[in-house]
């Protein structure tokens, strides 16, 4: 028996789901561990990974630190001018991926959270992303969707019909208690 859809046919209406999965699909940015290194400015304690605001009398050039240059800046008291007393430069974490977005879906609807006030309404929302995000989506702490900050209800998990498109679902709830996800 000969195949039932011809290989031109079928590589065609591969491409056309892949443009129409694109093009239906959103931009959702997901917010991971800030990125850290030590301060050159200043000694850190070891225990608590705090500065200790004493000046590093050894940084004398000019360095660069996630694309900022961070030149020595000599105190005598205070807080560390350059970590603000942290100990540590922290970079944001931020991640832009496409994925397919529904706002409180029949298997996922919006939900109630009890609170010492009282139940409050949230907002779930359904994501569908290529396979490659999953631990971006696992590891995240918050997600923006649609402009709201949104939580991972549970782990993400993955999916396929088949070996060649597998997929990572995941819920996440919206923080922002009351947002409107209507037209959406």
């Amino acid at each position: 028996m000969g195949q039932m859809i011809p290989s031109g046919l079928s590589k065609e209406i591969r491409n056309k789901y892949a443009q129409i999965k694109n093009e239906s699909s959103k931009v959702v940015f997901l917010y991971l561990e800030p990125n850290k290194t030590d301060c050159p400015n200043c000694y850190m304690t070891i225990s608590s990974g705090a500065s200790t605001n004493v000046f590093n009398a050894s940084f004398v050039a000019p360095t660069t630190i996630y694309g900022n240059v961070i030149t020595p800046v000599s105190f005598t008291r205070g807080r560390c001018p350059v970590c603000s007393g942290k100990g540590v430069i922290e970079q944001e974490n931020r991640v832009g991926i496409r994925s397919l977005v529904r706002w409180n879906p029949a298997d996922g609807d919006g939900r109630l959270i009890v609170t010492v006030a009282g139940a409050e309404g949230t907002n779930v929302v359904q994501l569908k992303t290529s396979e490659c995000y999953y631990e971006n989506l696992r590891d995240c702490k918050y997600a923006l969707v649609d402009n709201i900050k949104c939580e991972l209800l549970s782990p993400p998990v993955m999916r396929s019909l088949s070996t060649q498109d597998v997929i990572v679902i995941a819920y996440l709830s919206s923080v922002n208690v009351g947002s409107s996800v209507r037209d959406r």
